[in-house]
């Protein structure tokens, strides 16, 4: 008691000495008072400290202004560290959490503490990126290649094997899809993410579109004032190939009292070959269609976007968002087709060249306002998107004559939304409601023309024009509330009012839909100590197609083989459940079941002499599995990541022009090893596979495929240059091969693109490396659709 009065008593007297101060309460982590608890700040040679008194209360004066580290010492053991800027007094409440898994040394006692890697909450599986060791000096991508259930490739992103995953970032959208998503997440470092959320059964304030759900990454908050920045650049190199893929960026980040900004810049020359086959064979006739084509893909591209925000006061934030890219793809190939029917055998080459150019504009706007002290907020956010695309594609078919044509498609749409999210408690019970409002607007030109003496003449049946209009109408609630101790539950309803029209001015058809549906999601977790947490969770989402799939544009490869949509395409609906289990949060297990109705794909179909390939509902689906990953850390000098997931799928085609694939057992699995070369851990060999056994969706099955890596990565100049080296796909065994069933014929194709490479990137960073700069982002979820040919 003496030892509490002697503190007391220096801290009222230094009061009036020093105006700069720290002071606030600690609590433990059942959020009550942390008594006898030392605070401990530090700045240069200078060292300040206190203990909590029987309230958790605490309070520093400082000598000057600054920036200093705030560390928590309970029991001898560092529970918190993290750094603070210091102007004038400063309120600070913590809620200490676990300390490091490293042996930590205070006043001369030493105790080793454990970290979570892995948490399950009530409606997402999280994974702690902070606390991975493997997971530093890498960008974002790599990052969420090492997260439970996410799988990544050059150009998308996946959970569980599900494509057409939406990426958020601090809880709100990124408007960017596809290889524009890429290259942005490329530019985030993984030392400025604390962690990553996989969220396969998202909630009622997130739009229903999509089945496979969200992945949520959230960065670490702002804690100095300053700025920093990055350069990086990168190669793939490709074995027997004559050019290179590269890419090179550029980042900066500012960090004011109230103005925060972020930008980046970008440039790439993405190369990219690949090989395929598709062969068509009767099952009642000895019919066949066969074709065999290689192909080079060239995209170049530019991009740049810049953040900023402001602090109006402590209640109220506003803030801007603005990406732009252009590219300007290149794509050629030969085919070689020999078709044979009743009329005999044709054979067919044919050859083509696409160059187009595409402009991509996102503006958004957003406003946040802080209710009251119980974590209340309304947010305000408007989005805008357009895109301009402009298209040159020549072709040649060649048979006992050739024909020259060239196709001049231009596209323009345009995507507006405006929203309001709110989020109020009330005692226990967290509330979000909020309204939303979108209009998407796609105006397709198709212009055809036939080459005859190198003069351009308009074919006018092949020619055409898409109109293209859709609103959408939205309003969701949803509580989150905590039962006792070891309960939690979240439920909520969203519902959706969607019309729709198109137009095709060829051949004057039209096609209107409306259509509201209701969204219900549900969760509800038990924890009952540290070493188990278990959680229950429904949803019901919606995919509805991409614009070019509604598109009735013929786009022909040659003169018998042409690709098209679909105006009277519906989109699907699925019913989501799932278990979660996570033992000592490490071992997490997932069992699901998903009920897809009304799903679409790609379907090839021959009609008289011609061939040509069209996007239709035509089946449901049932799907019923186990994902288990695992993360094994108890080695110094090794970390290993392994996902598995294992399930069954089974299709009913509901069209008479196609059969389901037949139903099966398969499986996935990811294995990633990081092997530790020094004590340091900066230097590190890296080394991997992953693999599916066979497979079906819809009308295909598909075969084996696998691929397994090798690298290593350094980090130098006390980790302000990141090297990393892979060589992918070493056996060359990565490949998509597969078979369609139809009714009088089958299909086996398989696709084989240039895996095999070698990958260099460079990172310097320069400057304050805990600035973060601008970190909000909007949601923008109807972007997702613009994107993507939904094959």
């Amino acid at each position: 008691m003496n030892r509490k009065i002697i503190i007391l008593l220096s801290l009222v007297s230094s009061s009036f000495i020093f105006a700069q101060s720290i002071e606030g309460t600690i609590t433990d982590q059942e959020n009550k008072p942390a008594a006898e608890t030392e605070v401990l700040i530090t700045k240069d040679n200078l060292k300040f400290s206190a203990i909590t008194d029987e309230k958790g209360m605490f309070k520093i004066p400082l000598k000057e202004n600054g920036n200093y580290v705030f560390e928590i010492i309970k029991d001898g053991i560092k529970t918190n560290s993290e750094k603070i800027a210091v102007k004038g007094a400063v309120k600070k409440d913590v809620q200490f959490g676990e300390a490091p898994p490293t042996v930590q040394k205070v006043e001369g006692v030493t105790i080793t503490a454990k970290k979570k890697l892995f948490e399950r909450k009530v409606d997402r599986l999280v994974f702690n990126v902070e606390n991975s060791v493997a997971s530093q000096g890498i960008d974002a991508i790599e990052a969420l290649s090492k997260t439970p259930m996410v799988k990544t490739s050059d150009d998308a992103i996946s959970i569980a094997g599900k494509s057409n995953v939406a990426v958020m970032i601090n809880d709100r959208l990124l408007n960017l899809n596809g290889q524009e998503l890429i290259n942005y997440l490329k530019t985030l470092r993984s030392d400025d993410i604390l962690k990553i959320e996989v969220i396969t059964t998202p909630p009622a304030k997130y739009d229903a579109e999509g089945k496979s759900g969200l992945i949520n990454i959230i960065l670490k908050k702002n804690a100095n004032l300053g700025w920093n920045g990055s350069i990086q650049t990168s190669g793939n190199y490709f074995w027997g190939k004559p050019t290179v893929s590269t890419r090179s960026g550029a980042t900066f980040n500012y960090q004011g009292e109230k103005l925060s900004l972020s930008t980046n810049l970008s440039a790439g020359d993405n190369y990219w070959q690949y090989d395929t086959y598709n062969y068509l064979k009767g099952t009642t006739n000895t019919n066949y269609w066969n074709r065999d084509s290689d192909n080079l893909n060239n995209y170049k591209y530019k991009s740049g976007n810049i953040k900023a925000e402001y602090k109006i006061n402590d209640k109220n934030l506003a803030g801007i968002n603005y990406n732009y890219s252009h590219s300007n793809p290149l794509e050629k190939g030969e085919s070689t087709s020999a078709r044979f029917n009743e009329e005999g055998l044709l054979n067919i080459l044919s050859n083509f060249r696409n160059r187009n150019s595409r402009d991509v504009h996102n503006a958004t706007a957003f406003y946040e306002a802080k209710l009251d002290s119980a974590g209340g907020k309304l947010n305000l956010t408007a989005n805008m998107m357009i895109n301009n695309s402009n298209a040159r594609n020549f072709s040649n078919t060649i048979t006992s004559e050739t024909i020259a044509t060239l196709a001049n498609p231009i596209s323009k749409y345009r995507i507006y939304s405006g929203q309001a999210d709110m989020e109020k408690t009330f005692a226990k019970i967290k509330t979000e409601s909020g309204l939303k409002y979108t209009r998407i607007k796609n105006d397709s030109e198709f212009n055809f023309f036939n080459i005859e003496n190198d003069q351009y003449v308009l074919n006018p049946g092949r020619t055409n024009t898409f109109f293209y209009n859709e609103e959408n109408y939205a309003a969701y609630v949803s509580t989150n509330f905590k039962i006792n101790d070891k309960w939690d539950a979240k439920a909520g309803l969203r519902y959706e009012y969607t019309t729709l029209e198109g137009v095709s001015m060829n051949d004057n058809t039209s096609a209107k839909i409306k259509y509201g549906k209701f969204f219900p999601t549900a969760y509800i977790s038990y924890k009952p100590n540290e070493n188990h947490a278990f959680s229950l969770n429904y949803s019901r989402r919606i995919s509805r197609p991409y614009f070019g799939n509604l598109n009735p544009f013929k786009f022909y490869t040659s003169e018998y083989e042409y690709s098209t949509g679909n105006p009277y395409l519906l989109p699907s609906f699925s019913d989501n459940f799932e278990f979660g289990y996570v033992l000592n949060n490490n071992l997490n297990i997932t069992l699901y079941y998903n009920y897809n109705k009304d799903n679409w794909d790609r379907i090839q179909m021959v009609d008289d002499q011609t061939r040509y390939s069209i996007v239709k509902n035509f089946y449901n689906e049932d799907q019923a599995g186990i994902n288990v990953s695992y993360n094994y850390n108890k080695l110094k000098w090794l970390e290993s990541t392994l996902f598995v997931n294992g399930y069954y799928a089974k299709s009913k085609s509901y069209d008479p022009a196609i059969l389901p694939a037949p139903a099966g057992y398969s499986a996935n699995i990811n294995l990633d090893n990081n092997f530790f070369l020094n004590k340091e851990k900066t230097v590190t060999l890296m080394l991997g596979l992953w693999g599916s056994l066979p497979n079906r969706n819809g009308n295909t099955y598909y075969y084996t495929n696998a691929s397994l890596y090798t690298g290593l990565k350094l980090s130098l100049m006390d980790k302000k240059l990141l090297v990393n080296l892979y060589l992918n796909d070493i056996l060359n065994t990565n490949r998509e091969k597969g078979i369609e069933y139809y009714p009088t014929y089958t299909i086996d194709y398989q696709y084989k693109g240039i895996t095999r490479n070698v990958h260099l990137s460079l990172t310097y960073k320069f400057g304050n490396n805990s600035v973060k700069g601008a970190t909000k982002q909007v949601k923008f979820e109807e972007s997702n659709r613009a994107g993507g040919n939904g094959n």
